[in-house]
């Protein structure tokens, strides 16, 4: 879903629980997504449900708003969902200054934290401060395939050197400082920008999708096609 920038695979191994989890080894790990419309869409939260719901780690799904997340219950989940909305870099801290300490605090103990879209713009030090690096709209940058921040179907690189055709909605970039430790490329836009990525913080790990992996241009589309990206990715946030 638009974004506001307001600036100038399987798993080979058993899901590692967040730090303090109190859920038993036996269950399927918990994700928890962020809903709290402009800021977080419902129709982007159910997306990504869909898609954790159906990858190889079989995640149960709990639907958050800003008084409903607690540092208890963080340390329950194995993950930290933030979706697709309307969010606002500029604002970004007053917006999600309840949630901001708490999400940080729970990816440095050693929780999981993925954004997907508007989640991608507030990951850096604009939001959750849990993803190295300086935050832009892919939109902006020079040599862009997409032209505007509206629904469409880009191509991207993956990391393995194939390109994919994706849904893009005004999606962002990190421009990581090379040399950073502890982060993994999945893809690329075109132009060589990040599109996907995977960074240590601190005992945790962060990831952020520019595009959406988890859902199609044409809304109306149940084509999953790129849900296999998707995995490939948990499979590195999750280790």
């Amino acid at each position: 879903m638009a974004v506001l920038l307001l600036v100038g695979g399987h798993p080979s191994g058993a899901l590692a629980p967040a730090a303090g989890s109190g859920a038993a080894s036996n269950e399927r790990p918990l994700a928890l997504i962020y809903r709290n419309p402009p800021l977080a869409d419902k129709d982007d939260a159910a997306d990504a449900a869909a898609m954790l719901q159906a990858s190889p780690y079989q995640f149960r799904i709990q639907y958050v708003g800003p008084n409903d997340l607690t540092a208890e219950l963080l340390n329950q989940a194995a993950l930290f969902v933030e979706p697709g909305g309307e969010v606002e870099t500029e604002t970004a801290k007053e917006d999600f200054a309840h949630e901001i300490p708490l999400v940080n605090q729970y990816v440095a103990e050693g929780g999981r934290y993925l954004g997907i879209c508007a989640g991608g713009f507030v990951a850096g030090e604009e939001g959750y401060d849990v993803f190295p690096g300086r935050v832009g709209s892919y939109v902006d940058s020079a040599g862009a395939e997409a032209e505007s921040d509206k629904d469409q179907a880009i191509q991207i690189i993956w990391r393995d050197g194939s390109k994919r055709t994706v849904d893009f909605q005004d999606g962002n970039y990190f421009a990581i400082p090379p040399g950073t430790p502890g982060v993994t490329v999945m893809a690329t836009y075109t132009n060589g920008l990040p599109a996907a990525a995977v960074a240590a913080h601190g005992k945790g790990k962060s990831a952020f999708i520019g595009p959406h992996f988890e859902s199609a241009p044409d809304d109306d589309s149940d084509d999953h096609t790129n849900f296999g990206l998707d995995f490939e990715l948990l499979d590195v946030l999750m280790r």
